[in-house]
């Protein structure tokens, strides 16, 4: 028999136990017309409206003896541990006692579980004596319990042999928690969705709603997420915190001892899976169910690798469950996902007839000045340019305005002598349309651009070759004259001797 359970607050307990006309107390007195039949079956009807509820009834007393002048009724416990507190007429003290009671020599009348299209039910036949009705197992999310206790026949103007439709519902309450997955940081001022680079940190909050209560303590609180592969867990960035109705902050819970980060799947290109979770010794204490709190705050940190997927897919994120439980069982409600979205420039080398030309460096900037280098390529035999940082790693880029200038020249070509500016366009939707945030953007999330180089030309004349030649007559022209011209000197001086 599972332990009983229930909300302890005796203004609320007296306002559901259906003892408002029975039934320890002495019977009124009754002339001879009302006398009571004792070979009398009761019979007993339940009505819930809420689902997952199952109810057993109990036969916890035989109905042992009348009397006349005045009335009254004698019974015979069922459940010897507490026979007191039933038969002494206390509606509180009996339910106080047999809500903590084995109740493993009470007769069982059967169950009710109650669902969408099973809400009441019908106990007929009864032996006559005092009866308790005990929710045995309940949803996850239930916050309080009362049981019931009553006695058929019990007596009203006569005597009354069957309990018109208890409310079973109405002596439960529960709620159903819910989770929430929110990017902190986004370059898009949207929690839904970011724009982002290469290397660039995302950040995440997973906001949940608090399950259980004092009275009914969960054995299970677990958040769990599925991240892309294009992101990077960093996991000593984990933080768990308490805060009420308004995000005020009651409480900073303290990793390994109120919860631990399971990671269950990671790896180079694959998704990062884990959960955040509540540990038990955590949630048998008071402290997580103060009147004050209302959520449970999970944030952390991840960083875009080399693995993000490029264009309007993005890198979906899945807060993909909260799952919750006590001793009566465990359930879970899902997420929602959010999204990393990124893109690319690429750039096509020609020469001046169209054909792709190879061995052209550039360096692409995020900044006007050319300050900041962010990435260099080389174009290959197809004339393609893949741009990728010190680590090797192909870049990716958030949308925005980006620089790109030719540094080196392939043999026998002119450098692009002019800065090129290049914009990464994208908008994005209001709301989440076919699979997406993102309105439009580049074609493949990759904005293409066409640089092309000219040949050096050298002229058959004039230029730097016309010059050399040119030099090189008239240096020969002097040295003639010169060695010419000492000859006529000396030859005048033999003379003059």
């Amino acid at each position: 028999m599972r332990k009983s359970i229930r909300k302890s607050f005796t203004g609320k307990l007296l306002a559901v136990v259906m003892m408002l006309t029975l039934l320890f107390a002495a019977i009124p007195t009754a002339s001879a017309a009302t006398a009571l039949k004792t070979d009398q079956k009761v019979n007993i009807s339940v009505k819930c409206t809420k689902p997952g509820y199952t109810f057993e009834l109990f036969r916890v007393a035989d109905l042992k003896s009348t009397t006349a002048t005045p009335f009254k009724t004698e019974y015979t416990s069922l459940v010897n541990s507490i026979s007191a507190e039933i038969l002494a007429g206390d509606s509180k003290a009996a339910l106080d006692a047999l809500d903590n009671a084995d109740l493993s020599t009470a007769v069982s009348q059967g169950t009710f579980t109650s669902s969408a299209t099973n809400t009441t039910q019908s106990f007929s036949n009864l032996k006559q004596g005092i009866y308790y009705i005990k929710c045995v197992k309940y949803p996850a999310g239930v916050t309080s319990i009362t049981n019931s206790v009553l006695a058929l026949p019990y007596y009203n103007n006569g005597w009354v042999y069957s309990y018109a439709e208890i409310n079973l519902a109405s002596k439960v309450a529960d709620s159903t928690p819910s989770t929430e997955k929110s990017i902190t940081n986004s370059t898009k001022n949207n929690t839904n969705y970011t724009d982002v680079s290469l290397g660039d940190t995302v950040n995440f909050k997973l906001k949940n709603t608090v399950a259980g209560s004092n009275d009914i303590k969960l054995t299970t609180y677990a958040v769990y997420d599925d991240m892309s592969a294009g992101l990077t867990l960093n996991k000593s960035s984990f933080k768990v915190t308490l805060v009420d109705a308004k995000g005020a902050k009651v409480a900073d819970l303290t990793k390994g001892t109120d919860y631990k980060v399971n990671v269950t799947s990671e790896g180079e290109g694959k998704n990062t899976k884990f959960n955040v979770a509540l540990t038990s010794e955590y949630l048998a204490k008071s402290d997580f169910y103060t009147s004050n709190t209302k959520f449970v705050i999970v944030t952390y940190s991840t960083t875009v690798n080399k693995y993000a997927v490029v264009g309007t897919a993005g890198n979906p994120n899945e807060d993909v469950k909260l799952e919750y439980g006590n001793d009566s069982g465990v359930d879970s409600v899902p997420g929602n996902k959010v999204y990393v979205y990124t893109y690319r420039i690429g750039v096509n080398k020609l020469d001046e007839a169209g054909n792709p030309l190879a061995g052209a460096t550039f360096d692409l900037y995020n900044d006007k000045a050319h300050t900041n280098v962010i990435g260099t390529g080389t174009s290959d035999s197809n004339g393609n340019v893949i741009f990728k940082n010190s680590a090797n790693e192909e870049i990716s880029l958030q949308s925005g305005t980006y620089y790109i200038v030719e540094t080196v020249a392939p043999a026998g070509y002119n450098v692009y002598g002019k800065v090129i500016e290049v914009e990464i366009p994208v908008q994005y939707n209001s709301v989440f349309t076919k699979n997406t945030w993102v309105q439009n953007a580049p074609d493949n999330g990759t904005v293409e651009i066409t640089v092309t180089d000219t040949i050096v030309f050298f002229p058959k004349t004039g230029g730097y070759v016309g010059f050399i030649r040119v030099a090189g007559v008239a240096c020969v022209g002097i040295s003639l004259a010169l060695v010419l011209a000492y000859l006529i000197k000396k030859k005048s001086a033999k003379t003059a001797k």
